[in-house]
């Protein structure tokens, strides 16, 4: 059974094709109405919404198109920078805080996605074993990359959860795979498992 950390809360769900961990940061270029009205009170009211996967179809949609399906737990971010641009887009960098589970979903008249989670207990720390020391060089060589670089991540290389979220993160391979390693609770059997999925990739 889900171990919750908090009540059911309602927030505010952004669908969008990757997987975000806690600790994880992303870049964003928000142009939507729906959505940069949602920033705005996010921003206002000291707020965060949920990142979720989609599983099926876009994030981008008109009067003419349906949802997307997307997948049952996401991740709770909020803004921890932004840049109004002056064609009226604007560039919010957002940072997951926490895990939840969907349990009820409704739709806006503007086509925002509200749902009433859960909140699931933060995964317990657990030491990086020393025989996956060498996914900690493939996550170092990742963040020598220029973009990666501007994300300004200080990692704890010890941490198992850290490391395996990083890697699932920036690594390219299927988000659909990058969900159900999400979705697993223990930071040592994601490794092992990541690891594997590695190992095919080289």
């Amino acid at each position: 059974m889900d171990e919750f950390k908090y009540n059911m809360s309602e927030i505010p769900l952004f669908p969008l094709p990757l997987v975000l961990f806690p600790g994880g940061r992303l870049p964003l270029k928000i142009f939507e109405t729906r959505y940069l009205d949602m920033i705005k009170r996010c921003m206002r009211d000291n707020a965060g919404f949920g990142i979720v996967m989609i599983e099926e179809g876009s994030e981008i949609i008109d009067d003419h198109e349906t949802q997307p399906e997307i997948s049952s737990q996401g991740t709770y971010s909020t803004v921890v920078d932004f840049d109004q641009h002056s064609n009226g887009m604007l560039g919010i960098m957002t940072e997951g805080q926490a895990k939840f589970v969907i349990r009820e979903i409704y739709e806006q008249s503007d086509h925002l996605l509200m749902a009433e989670v859960g909140f699931l207990e933060q995964e317990e720390e657990s030491i990086l074993p020393d025989h996956k020391v060498h996914l900690v060089t493939i996550l170092q060589s990742l963040m020598k990359n220029e973009w990666v670089s501007r994300l300004n991540y200080e990692v704890d290389f010890n941490a198992a959860g850290e490391v395996g979220a990083r890697l699932i993160e920036l690594l390219p391979f299927g988000n659909k795979v990058k969900q159900q390693l999400f979705e697993m609770r223990n930071p040592i059997v994601r490794l092992d498992e990541l690891d594997r999925i590695i190992a095919k990739m080289q």
